[in-house]
């Protein structure tokens, strides 16, 4: 699994106005970027820059799609798999308006897709256009380039960004012991309220930030098992941590055991990696919310 802390020199070493930045400086996690196996970084920048609304950027020699708040490193290998199949189902973005960002969608050429496979032997949910949601107003599910699946939803913040990042989503039968999971290691805290817990659905809320994890129960294809991210087009998401080394002896005082140790580049940066019990890749930093 490849990290960040090798680009971090390179990144530095840019000019400020080609970089991205981690805008939430305080909050004690946060995303911080996802790492993505691509078979076209050309396929990739029309559909995250000149379709979403990204922007494109080097890091060295790295490609990179910034949005606010969270990165997209473009790692050039043909990716093992979509992200169906695994129990990282897809990425969440927020958009003013939903049914012209996805007429903008449909029109480059891609497909619309659903957030939840249905029972097996029923119908799949009809098309929308995109419809109303009782949780987020309005919402739509693409897909994107080598199986990147994406769930663009309602900015509701008055003077919201053209797109912005706003949740990453899981999808597992065994829904509720992930949220569980995800509590315990990102001292997160479970989501309450109306429409927050159902018998499909759970979420969590990271410190400081709010809405962030999602997770939903898998009902479709029940032969799909939960192959591990590592090589899939989703490789890993990337959460930054305020005092990382305190944050890395917590894990281990939880029971949780790092696949890649505590280490510092020598830009500063630092990084760790463990994977989840159901084979989604974690990386953890500390130092991308000081660059400029």
């Amino acid at each position: 699994m490849k990290t960040l802390a090798g680009f971090a020199l390179a990144l530095i070493a840019l000019a400020p106005t080609t970089t991205a930045q981690l805008l939430n400086k305080e909050a004690p996690i946060v995303v911080g970027h996802y790492h993505l196996n691509v078979s076209s970084v050309d396929a990739h920048k029309k559909f995250w820059v000149d379709t979403l609304g990204g922007t494109a950027t080097k890091i060295g020699s790295i490609d990179v799609i910034k949005f606010p708040d969270v990165y997209l490193f473009l790692n050039v290998q043909k990716p093992t798999g979509p992200a169906r199949g695994t129990a990282l189902d897809h990425i969440g973005f927020a958009v003013p308006d939903v049914p012209a960002a996805t007429k903008k969608v449909v029109a480059a050429g891609y497909e619309l897709t659903v957030g939840r496979e249905p029972v097996p032997g029923t119908p799949p949910p009809p098309a929308l256009a995109p419809g109303a949601s009782p949780v987020y107003g309005r919402f739509s599910y693409i897909m994107g380039p080598d199986g990147a699946k994406v769930e663009l939803v309602t900015a509701t913040a008055k003077d919201a960004p053209p797109i912005q990042h706003h949740h990453v989503h899981y999808i597992n039968k065994q829904y509720v012991e992930m949220r569980n999971w995800y509590v315990k290691a990102l001292d997160a805290t479970e989501r309450t309220g109306p429409n927050t817990f159902t018998d499909f659905f759970a979420g969590a809320d990271l410190p400081g930030v709010g809405y962030m994890l999602n997770f939903f129960r898998w009902e479709g294809d029940q032969t799909i098992t939960h192959a591990p991210t590592k090589g899939r087009v989703y490789d890993h998401v990337g959460y930054e941590v305020k005092n990382l080394p305190a944050f890395v002896k917590g894990l281990e005082a939880k029971g949780l055991k790092l696949t890649a140790p505590l280490s510092k580049d020598s830009s500063g940066v630092m990084s760790a990696s463990l994977v989840d019990p159901w084979g989604v890749g974690i990386e953890l930093t500390e130092g991308l919310r000081a660059l400029p």
